[in-house]
């Protein structure tokens, strides 16, 4: 039987990277990736989707969404960030104020799953945001943003000091996106695709190298994909 997968998105950037990197990436690896969903940001079917801000919305948008589809061939995974994370998600692992460390993260995971109690279902959440995987590459960056290279040098001497790009951290100003931001002008407005056509450029192996929470999240579906 074929083995399926469905990434539930926080927005467009993650979207993209998903339907145009990961599904190629994975089906190698004998996963067949589903087409992904959107955030859930109302209760209501037909409301706006994109963002990680309703808790309540997305889990009965989840729980939907394995009722739906019973197949033990098919498994279910997130890919959310933690920046600006609902606070009842955060409460769900004990916490009252963000998570920045691996260990607090992980906690968080583990107690969006316990909600559900279904096996099928895997919970990741970026550490602190998906722009980490572009700070893995600069050269990727400055070949997309060429006509940004003084802020995109002055970015990569900002973050020299971290150990990953997934260290980088939560303030206002300095998450990931916020340094894009002030090293590129406008990247808000195209965020999703210049993002695919950073990590394109750079290779998922490159952004893996240096983001080993990512790379572990992807290991755990080709290690799947590998079982008989």
């Amino acid at each position: 039987m074929k083995k399926r997968l469905k990434i539930y998105c926080e927005g467009q950037t993650e979207e993209m990277i998903v339907n145009r990197l990961l599904k190629g990436h994975l089906y190698v690896h004998g996963i067949h990736v589903e087409r992904p969903v959107l955030a859930a940001t109302s209760l209501d079917p037909a409301g706006q989707r994109g963002g990680f801000v309703n808790w309540t919305a997305i889990q009965f948008d989840l729980s939907q969404q394995f009722a739906a589809d019973p197949d033990q061939n098919l498994r279910f995974t997130t890919l959310l960030d933690t920046y600006v994370m609902p606070i009842p998600v955060l409460n769900l692992g004990g916490f009252n104020s963000p998570v920045t460390s691996t260990v607090d993260i992980e906690t968080v995971e583990r107690a969006i799953e316990a909600v559900f109690n279904e096996p099928r279902f895997k919970a990741y959440l970026q550490r602190h945001e998906l722009e980490a995987l572009l700070l893995a590459d600069f050269d990727a960056l400055e070949w997309v943003f060429h006509r940004h290279k003084p802020g995109l040098q002055q970015l990569r001497v900002d973050i020299v000091g971290f150990a990953s790009p997934e260290d980088i951290n939560h303030g206002s100003t300095t998450h990931p996106a916020a340094r894009l931001s002030t090293a590129v002008t406008g990247y808000e407005d195209l965020k999703a695709s210049n993002a695919y056509f950073v990590l394109a450029h750079a290779g998922l192996e490159t952004a893996r190298a240096k983001c080993p929470r990512f790379n572990s999240w992807l290991s755990h579906w080709e290690n799947w994909g590998a079982q008989a």
